[in-house]
């Protein structure tokens, strides 16, 4: 007798499961999955093109997974600068995308709850950027530019060659303003 009851509660149950499986994907919820697709298409393609952008140069690693990458010098000063702009158009392009979600009225709450979340994690990125590009530069750097994404950044000081301790504060900087450990940090050098 139980496992009779057992099975017609699974078959009730996988029943009930699939009838929401239906609501999700049904007509009225057609455009809200279609914005939220593209959205989270845009937020990967922005973070897949950040990710090329910094990685474009060849690598040599120290210690651990953070790697140190050495920079060509022909672009300089521009390189920062085109840097920060390019991130600035991503970070626009994602948070309207992310906006529109949340002002979508059709949206399930979830969605817009999740878009919201993603807003305040993109606003405090930028702070943490903010704190690092600041204090690295008060190190003695000439320049600098930080990323961070998906719980890893990426620091790209204006440099001929960092030293050990150079290294040290870099990461104890990224650490302390957004807990991101060393393993999840790219230091990328760019020569004068």
């Amino acid at each position: 007798m139980n496992i009779s009851k057992a099975k017609l509660s699974l078959k009730k149950a996988g029943e009930k499961v699939g009838g929401k499986c239906k609501n999700v994907f049904s007509r009225k919820n057609i455009k809200r999955n279609l914005v939220v697709l593209a959205s989270v298409a845009i937020i990967g393609g922005a973070v897949y093109l950040n990710w090329n952008y910094f990685s474009a140069e060849g690598e040599s690693g120290i210690g651990g997974a953070q790697s140190v990458l050495k920079g060509d010098s022909e672009s300089g000063e521009s390189y920062f600068a085109m840097t920060e702009i390019s991130r600035q158009k991503t970070r626009d392009e994602a948070m309207e995308v992310l906006q529109t979600i949340v002002d979508n009225e059709a949206a399930a709450e979830a969605d817009r709850t999740e878009a919201l979340n993603s807003i305040n994690a993109i606003a405090q990125n930028i702070q943490y950027e903010g704190n690092i590009e600041s204090l690295v530069v008060s190190k003695g750097f000439e320049d600098c530019v930080a990323v961070i994404s998906d719980g890893a950044a990426t620091v790209v000081v204006k440099s001929d060659g960092l030293l050990d301790n150079e290294i040290t504060q870099i990461q104890e900087i990224v650490y302390t303003e957004s807990g991101i450990l060393p393993q999840d940090l790219r230091i990328i050098e760019k020569a004068d």
